[in-house]
């Protein structure tokens, strides 16, 4: 019992963060308690949910205060991070020059509790086994709720497209994509687990597993294509990085060239010639040509956003529903986001947010190579996770997004702590303990 209450009270501040995350990962508390007033547009995009503001507040709070309590060493914290704390700082002052100055700063305020939360989970003394437990207990719930819903609750876990012609799989998120993002999350989570030593997977794990492939792999109507094949390209990650191990100059490669030709040459030959190069790639493949519909939005979006550079429109100041521009009008299916990540970031904040979101990457993939050199099982997962996000965003969009799933997990890989092998400390610990 003494064991118990010892466990429960190491547990109590990852409580908060586990909670944040839960909700990142599903559908706010509006859309529980009051269903109608979400079908209000402007109510939506303009006021907000009263609920859902103070819900994260409360969270916010309470996370300051457990980050209070503790021994942090703030300088060199800033030191290590300085590059995503600049971005952070620059989002909050591009709210100075945002047509809605009130709707941007309740925004940025609230993507700040993303970075709460990520820094009360990075400080905890064995980080990288909190992070995998927080990842571990809030998908075992979610995941088959998400199943339950759509199986035996189908007016919680499925909707329509705007047609009505078409099903999409919800669960317990508010769109196919969010779905996709969760059981893609998942999958990857515990296909890693199943291929290390020092992070044991649990019995539960399996049958996670095996709900999570099923809701990515759904209808081709049903769920994200995009978070199906995001999911193979991080399985792929992991298998060669279990391979190649220290070696990682091969990596190196693919990392320094391929990745950045993709994403640096869909979003140049979209501002200059109106043609994604992925949408290139796809139309090779015999895909669809205009990616169902993204490649007509990119288009209209980039006109708009060369009249507000190089700043941008102003953190979340350019998707107000149809207050901000007249995309609405344009497009019947009422966008929420250009379906690019750094699209998104260029028409909030501008051609100087996209260089420093820039910097952050290239940091962030400095630092992940360290931990590979020292064959580290908690950087596979960094690298993978960290990878397939980057490529995520190439037709959908969660960079800098507040209380989004893939951007709360993007600083989670992020944030850099002055670990480069965690291993090292919990093989010390069980040693200890079995001595």
């Amino acid at each position: 019992m003494k064991e118990f209450a010892i466990k429960a009270l190491r547990f109590l501040p990852l409580l908060i963060p586990l909670i944040w995350f839960m909700r990142t990962a599903s559908r706010g508390l509006s859309y529980w308690f009051s269903p109608e007033s979400t079908m209000n547009s402007e109510f939506d995009y303009m006021k907000g949910s009263a609920i859902d503001r103070t819900f994260f507040i409360v969270l916010e709070v309470l996370g300051i205060l457990i980050l209070l309590s503790r021994r942090i060493n703030w300088k060199q914290f800033i030191k290590e991070n300085i590059w995503i704390l600049i971005l952070y700082v620059y989002m909050g002052m591009s709210v100075i020059w945002s047509d809605f100055p009130d709707v941007s700063f309740k925004r940025w305020v609230r993507t700040c509790g993303d970075l709460i939360m990520v820094t009360i989970l990075v400080t905890e003394i064995y980080y990288t086994v909190s992070i995998v437990k927080i990842l571990r207990y809030g998908v075992t719930i979610l995941i088959p709720l998400s199943v339950l819903f759509i199986k035996y609750f189908r007016d919680l876990g499925v909707t329509y497209d705007i047609t009505g012609a078409m099903e999409m799989w919800v669960g317990v998120t508010t769109h196919k994509n969010s779905l996709g993002q969760l059981a893609c999350i998942s999958a990857i989570l515990i296909v890693w687990k199943l291929f290390t030593k020092y992070y044991k997977w649990k019995i539960l794990d399996i049958p996670i597993l095996i709900m999570s492939i099923w809701l990515l792999q759904g209808s081709s109507s049903a769920t994200s294509r995009t978070s199906l094949g995001v999911f193979f390209f991080g399985l792929f990650l992991i298998l060669l990085l279990m391979v190649i191990r220290q070696k990682v100059g091969i990596l190196k490669i693919f990392i320094g060239i391929v990745l950045p030709v993709l994403i640096i040459g869909s979003f140049l030959s979209s501002y200059f010639y109106s043609v994604n190069l992925f949408q290139w790639i796809i139309v090779q493949t015999g895909g669809d040509p205009t990616l169902t519909g993204r490649t007509y939005l990119w288009e209209e979006v980039i006109k708009i956003a060369k009249n507000f550079q190089p700043f941008g429109t102003g953190y979340g100041g350019f998707w107000i529903g149809g207050v901000a521009n007249d995309l609405w009008q344009t497009f019947v299916w009422h966008p929420g986001q250009a379906h690019n990540g750094y699209i998104d970031v260029y028409v909030d904040i501008g051609i100087f947010g996209l260089f420093l979101l820039t910097i952050v990457i290239i940091s962030v993939y400095r630092n992940i190579f360290e931990m590979l050199a020292l064959n580290s099982e908690f950087g596979r997962l960094r690298m993978a996770v960290f990878s397939m996000i980057l490529i995520y965003n190439i037709t959908e969009s969660s960079l800098t997004k507040p209380t989004s799933l893939l951007w709360f997990l993007f600083l989670i890989v992020a944030i850099k702590v002055p670990e480069k092998f965690p291993e090292y400390n919990l093989t010390l610990e069980r040693d200890l303990q079995k001595k």
